[in-house]
């Protein structure tokens, strides 16, 4: 009876992993090494308030439902002795990278192994790479700043001939008044 409901639970936990794998952006593994539970508190604390998700994750559970899930291209999880977390991708992928990438810095237990961004696999120097560039906020400002720039840049040029303008009659006002 105990071993039965075990492989309930497995099959349960695995049908969630398949639907948290095949319904977000995409994901970033990490293995976890002698890291206590409340600097992972920590990190997970941080990433629901940007509002995606940390998990921690059986080796073997998550090859299995990412088998099912149709990633081929994620594999060997489960060869791994250490424990596998998975930061999920919901909107932003650099600001997920970000946040694992500076926890790993200050945590030497924790190593990102590899991600998994709409339909493609990334090796861990591509994760970092990501975790490099300016977040979505940022990236957004600068559009809109360089979108403003000619705009800016023409409403610059018609201040100063209106000003020429100005400058001439003053000056045609000027030599009529002397006259």
């Amino acid at each position: 009876m105990v071993e039965k409901y075990g492989k309930k639970t497995k099959e349960l936990m695995i049908g969630e992993l398949k639907d948290v794998f095949s319904e977000n952006k995409g994901f970033i593994l990490s293995s976890i090494d002698n890291i206590k539970a409340s600097d992972m508190d920590k990190l997970r604390k941080k990433m629901r308030q940007s509002g995606t998700k940390y998990m921690v994750l059986k080796n073997r559970l998550a090859e299995i439902a990412l088998k099912d899930a149709g990633i081929k291209e994620i594999s060997g999880t489960s060869k791994e002795k250490k424990v596998l977390g998975i930061g999920l991708i919901k909107e932003d992928p650099v600001l997920v990278a970000k946040l694992m990438a500076e926890f790993s810095k200050k945590n030497k237990g924790f190593v990102i192994a590899q991600g998994y961004l709409e339909g493609q696999a990334m090796s861990s120097e591509r994760v970092q790479t990501l975790a490099e560039l300016p977040g979505r906020e940022q990236l957004l400002s600068m559009v809109v700043r360089t979108m403003n720039a000619p705009v800016t840049s023409f409403v610059g040029v018609l201040s100063s001939i209106v000003k020429s303008l100005v400058y001439a009659l003053n000056a045609v006002k000027e030599k009529k008044e002397q006259e």
